[in-house]
């Protein structure tokens, strides 16, 4: 005995819309998976410009580190003076 011809087009009908319904969701993956790139590429990008602020921190700390020995000198110094009799 066929199947009735409602229950086939009711098949048919159902199958179409699960079809449509994964294309909506495989562009929104891909959309996601787009927007989720631009992210990371910008997260990217702001660690890389931390880590050169950081360099280049490190190098002035670096340039400064003999005034600031000197000048803890001259505080000790001042220090023992004005404690001297």
């Amino acid at each position: 005995m066929a199947a009735p011809r409602a229950l086939v087009v009711l098949t048919l009908l159902a199958v179409i819309v699960a079809a449509v319904s994964v294309s909506i969701l495989a562009w929104t993956v891909i959309a996601t998976a787009n927007d989720t790139q631009r992210v990371v590429d910008k997260a990217d990008r702001v660690t890389n410009d931390a880590a050169r602020s950081i360099r280049r921190l490190d190098r002035t700390t670096r340039d400064l580190d003999p005034a600031v020995r000197s000048l803890r000198r001259a505080a000790d110094a001042l220090s023992e003076a004005r404690t001297a009799p």
